[in-house]
């Protein structure tokens, strides 16, 4: 025993780092891990007219709580996946010790909060305008993918959203199986004495899967094209006392939401406040405004009369070379 690997903070991230350098191995040469997604330069966020002035004037998006977005069975489903997998690997007799361990304690997955602002990579879709912008009397901002998570003061987390379950499936059983396995090849040189071995185990493979998850959906939700940013806050590096939580109301519920802001408006809000010194230099590598490259007027309204409204506004919060198109559905909802 006194030979084996004691457990403390020091040792326990050096396992975690070996571990994430075999996982990215894996996630290069790996089939099953391999996940790919078109190339993209905008991403469309559906609104109504009050909430595209609101992101104008504000310089901000609101970022919901998972829990509460459309989609109701939104996180429940990667969970649903999992336990599939763990079925199917139990059945393998494959670490059943681990796996029943991951079973009884799946509900820590839900144990973060995750706050989600939702685009579309396509702006002129149907279903879209019918959901989320005001039965197409709203718009569609395109922004530039590649500037827009930079622009936002918060730590976001980018994703493409999957919707083949095959490929769902495969990864998260690939990714239970390394993990063991990793573990499994270390397991007689560590002492897991005060924590237990399939208890370790699984809070690594809960830690990491609630990551993975977050960004599948049902494929019946394909056609929303959807990427999004994630906004976690973990109890760790981000604490719910440190986030200020807002509340909205829809017809039948109470929805918990936090603000993205702007960084140059961080900078503006926070030096007014007092928190920087009155000649305090702008960051000249902070974005003046969110990047909107352009805006698409929804089917139901009058393009030449919301045009007209819309470049004042434009205009007024210093807003250059944003292309404003009608939609193409010849419909109006």
């Amino acid at each position: 025993m006194e030979n084996k690997i004691k457990i403390t903070g020091e040792s326990w991230a050096a396992l975690n780092m070996q571990l994430s350098d075999i996982l990215i191995q894996h996630a290069f040469l790996n089939e099953k891990l391999n996940s790919t997604f078109p190339s993209i330069e905008t991403i469309y966020h559906y609104t109504s007219l009050s909430g595209l002035i609101s992101i104008i004037e504000n310089q901000t998006l609101f970022c919901t709580n998972i829990n509460y977005l459309n989609d109701k069975k939104e996180f429940c489903y990667g969970v649903g996946l999992i336990l599939k997998v763990l079925e199917k690997l139990k059945k393998e007799d494959f670490e059943i010790s681990v796996l029943e361990m991951i079973e009884n304690h799946i509900d820590h997955i839900y144990k973060e909060e995750r706050y989600v602002t939702c685009f579309s990579k396509d702006g002129d879709l149907l279903s879209q305008w019918r959901a989320y912008a005001n039965q197409g009397k709203g718009v569609s901002i395109g922004f530039d993918f590649f500037k827009l998570d930079k622009s936002i003061d918060q730590p976001l987390h980018g994703k493409h959203i999957d919707y083949d379950e095959n490929s769902q499936y495969q990864t998260v059983e690939e990714l239970i199986r390394i993990i063991i396995t990793f573990f499994k090849e270390r397991k007689n040189i560590i002492d897991w004495e005060d924590f237990g071995y399939e208890w370790l185990v699984n809070t690594v493979i809960i830690d990491f899967l609630q990551g993975i998850i977050a960004s599948y959906k049902s494929s019946s939700f394909k056609e929303e094209q959807e990427y999004r940013f994630e906004y976690t806050i973990d109890g760790n590096m981000v604490k719910k006392e440190d986030e200020e939580i807002h509340f909205r109301a829809s017809e039948t519920l109470i929805i918990p939401y936090i603000i993205l802001e702007a960084k140059y408006r961080r900078f503006q809000k926070n030096k007014k406040m007092g928190k920087y010194n009155e000649c305090a230099e702008e960051p000249f590598f902070v974005l003046k405004r969110l990047p909107i490259k352009e805006i698409i007027i929804g089917p139901s309204l009058d393009f030449d009369t919301i045009k007209s409204g819309l470049e004042e506004l434009l205009f007024k919060h210093e807003y250059k070379d944003v292309l404003i198109k009608k939609s193409n559905i010849p419909y109006r909802i």
